[in-house]
């Protein structure tokens, strides 16, 4: 009986994409030194634990006596950093053995810490970490998005209202029904005042984050998503479609969601043809993206052993990419757990 209480006891496990957690800066902690702490995200998660699906791209020991492991995970929006100890010791020998890259589920309670400089750095403590595959992550991907625009609308709904103190309550408790996510709304609003800048971010990562899993992975192409979640736009609208997603682009990137939710279980990942998207007379055709070029050069450089940060940046060189915005195409590769690096100016796929 004791332990069907401390199961029911337990905080909700949320899905949340590293962009979202890193990019929350309110902690609370509710009753003594004992009572949970809690991170309180700009959509209004109440976060003392969460449940993540990536890539863990790199692992280091960094304590004495082999007893502290750091890792990171990708997912496609951002990375988490992860600690494992002596008080998870399964976690530590999980880590000490896992030969990298590898997709990882865990479990884990959200940690921040405060050096003295004033910096706030957040991180993941594993309670429970196993090997995974890719069709698990892209899973966790959808439903994490899907997730994600539920409580976008939510905070969206909240701030059109108009409303304020128990006004507000009141108008939130017919649209949440847990109490903590409640809680977690109305901090939100209360601390993030710039949610107008903060929501367009995250949902903009969440184009990105489905894009690339389904086009990794065959289900649905660039130019298709772009239709969907963009919509047909001219030249003179193009830009400002990329900078901001409106509320009928919304609910079409959770058509993409919805329709992919089912599609994605049948996945088998085959090499796909490219279609032709017919260019008007008057169109230049779209530019290629330097940053799946980059990855277009690691794949053909590591056959097996890596290839060396140089070599990359000078291929790209030849391919009519600037070092700099090569670099940079790198480190958003790295961040997306699509290429990793073994040790210092070697890199290699995933």
């Amino acid at each position: 009986m004791e332990k069907t209480e401390k199961i029911m006891d337990r905080e909700i496990a949320w899905r949340i994409f590293a962009q979202e957690f890193n990019s929350s800066n309110m902690y609370i902690n509710e009753g003594d030194d004992r009572a949970p702490n809690y991170i309180i995200t700009p959509t209004g998660v109440k976060c003392n634990r969460l449940f993540i699906i990536g890539v863990i791209t790199e692992v280091e020991n960094i304590g004495k006596d082999n007893n502290l492991w750091r890792a990171r995970i990708a997912d496609p929006t951002g990375v988490f950093t992860l600690y494992a100890g002596q008080y998870q010791p399964e976690a530590a020998i999980f880590l000490s053995e896992l030969e990298v890259p590898a997709y990882v589920a865990l479990v884990g309670k959200a940690r921040k810490y405060e050096p003295e400089d004033g910096n706030i750095y957040l991180s993941v403590r594993p309670e429970e970490i196993n090997t995974a595959d890719e069709k698990q992550r892209d899973m966790w991907v959808i439903e994490t998005a899907e997730r994600t625009l539920e409580r976008i609308k939510i905070i969206e709904d909240a701030l059109d209202s108009g409303l304020s103190g128990t006004q507000l309550q009141d108008f939130l408790q017919n649209k949440v029904k847990n109490s903590s996510h409640l809680n977690g709304i109305v901090h939100a609003l209360g601390h993030y005042k710039n949610l107008d800048r903060i929501l367009p971010e995250i949902k903009n990562s969440l184009v990105h984050a489905v894009k690339m899993i389904t086009a990794d992975s065959g289900i649905i192409h660039d130019h298709q998503l772009e239709r969907q979640t963009h919509g047909h736009v001219d030249k003179d609208s193009a830009k400002e479609s990329e900078e901001s997603i409106d509320a009928k682009e919304l609910k079409e990137i959770e058509e993409v969601i919805d329709a992919e939710k089912t599609n994605v279980e049948d996945i088998e990942v085959t090499e796909v043809s490219e279609p032709q998207i017919p260019v008007q007379a008057d169109e230049e055709p779209p530019k290629p993206d330097p940053k799946e070029m980059i990855a277009q050069i690691i794949d053909q450089l590591d056959i097996g052993k890596g290839t060396s940060f140089s070599g990359v940046i000078e291929a790209a060189k030849e391919a009519g990419i600037e070092a700099e915005i090569a670099e940079s195409a790198i480190k958003d590769l790295m961040d997306e757990g699509r290429c990793y690096e073994p040790k210092i100016g070697t890199l290699r796929k995933v």
